[in-house]
C-alpha cells in the first residue's frame, strides 16, 4: 500500500486549497453530496414504487443495494483510511466511521443516477446524471471524507455496476421468474449469506488489524463494524423474497387519482415508521435484529439502519 500512501500525501494539499473557499460554498455542497447516499434513493424509492412504476422501483433498488453491497466489500478489500483521519489540517463537515476507498456516495450516485438515465432514455437525462455525480464526487472531497483517489474509484466502480446492470438486467430477471417459488426462496436466502460471506472474506486477510497512531486525527473509529453489511445482507433477502411473492400475487396498480396515490404512499410510509420504531426501541440491538429488521420494498421500503447511518459514504 505504499503507493497509495503516497498518493494520499500528494492529495492532502488539494483538499486544503478547495476547503478554503468562500463558506457560502459548503451548505451547497452538502446538499449536493445528498444525491449520492443510499439514504435519498432509498427514501425516494417508496414514492416510485407505490405511485409511479413498482417495476422501475425494484430495478433502481437493486441498483442501488448492488452499488452499497460492492462499496462496503471494497472498504474491507482496501481498508484505506479517510483525509481527515491522517492530517488535522482537514477539517472533516462531516464524520464517517467507514473507511475510505472506493467512495460510496460516487459509487451509488454513479449507478443510481445512470439507471434512471437509462429509464428515461434521452441524451439530457446522462447529462444531468453526469453533472450530479461530478458535483457530489466535488462535494465528497471539499467535504474532507474523501481523497481524489477515492471518488474517481467509486466512479468508476460505479461504471461497473451500471454496465453490468444493463447486460444481466433481463436475462436475470427471465431466469429468476422460470423458477418455482421455493427455489426462489431459497436462492434468496443463500445470495444473502454470500454477500455476508463474501465480506468475511474481503476483510479476512486483515485479521488482528487496528487503526494505525498516524490515524489518530479518526478519533474513535470502528471501520470493520459489519452492521452495515449484515443490514444489507437482509434487505436483499427481504427484497428478493418479497418480489417473489408479488410477482405471484400479481402486483398492483400504481396509477390513479393523486389523492389516491398520495394516500397509498403516506400509508406505507407510516407502517415503514413503524416498523423502524419497533426494530430500534423495542428488538434487542444485535446483529440478528439488525438482519431480521430490515424488511423489503413492499412493505415499507426503507432500511432500519441506512448504510450511510454507519458511514459508509
Amino acid at each position: 500500500m505504499d503507493f497509495l500512501d503516497d498518493l494520499h500525501l500528494a492529495e492532502l494539499e488539494p483538499i486544503i486549497w478547495l476547503q478554503g473557499w468562500p463558506d457560502a460554498v459548503r451548505p451547497v455542497l452538502e446538499l449536493v453530496s445528498v444525491f449520492g447516499t443510499d439514504t435519498f434513493f432509498l427514501l425516494c424509492l417508496p414514492l416510485l414504487y407505490w405511485c409511479v412504476n413498482p417495476a422501475l422501483g425494484l430495478r433502481l433498488g437493486f441498483v442501488v443495494l448492488l452499488a452499497a453491497a460492492t462499496n462496503a466489500i471494497g472498504k474491507f478489500a482496501a481498508h484505506q483510511p479517510r483525509p481527515y483521519w491522517i492530517d488535522a489540517r482537514i477539517h472533516p463537515f462531516s464524520i464517517e466511521g467507514a473507511f475510505g476507498l472506493p467512495s460510496g456516495h460516487a459509487q451509488i450516485g454513479t449507478a443510481a443516477l445512470g439507471r434512471l438515465a437509462m429509464a428515461v432514455g434521452r441524451p439530457w437525462a446522462w447529462w444531468v446524471a453526469g453533472v450530479l455525480v461530478g458535483l457530489v464526487c466535488l462535494s465528497r472531497v471539499y467535504l474532507g471524507v474523501h481523497f481524489i483517489s477515492d471518488v474517481v474509484a467509486g466512479v468508476l466502480l460505479g461504471v461497473a455496476v451500471l454496465w453490468l446492470v444493463s447486460r444481466l438486467e433481463r436475462p436475470a430477471v427471465a431466469w429468476w421468474r422460470r423458477q418455482a417459488l421455493w427455489a426462489q426462496l431459497a436462492a434468496s436466502v443463500a445470495l444473502s449469506g454470500a454477500l455476508l460471506g463474501v465480506a468475511a472474506l474481503a476483510n479476512a486477510p486483515y485479521a488482528g488489524w487496528a487503526p494505525p497512531e498516524s490515524w489518530s486525527s479518526a478519533g474513535a473509529i470502528d471501520p470493520e463494524s459489519l452492521d452495515t453489511i449484515v443490514t444489507m445482507s437482509g434487505v436483499l433477502l427481504g427484497t428478493l423474497a418479497g418480489t417473489s411473492v408479488m410477482y405471484r400475487l400479481g402486483w398492483f396498480d400504481a396509477g390513479g387519482p393523486l389523492g389516491v396515490r398520495a394516500a397509498r404512499w403516506a400509508l406505507g410510509t407510516v407502517v415503514a415508521v413503524l416498523i423502524w420504531y419497533a426494530e430500534r426501541e423495542v428488538l434487542p440491538q444485535t446483529a440478528a435484529a439488525t438482519y431480521a429488521g430490515t424488511r423489503c420494498w413492499h412493505c415499507g421500503c426503507r432500511w432500519a439502519r441506512p448504510c450511510c447511518s454507519s458511514g459508509s459514504g
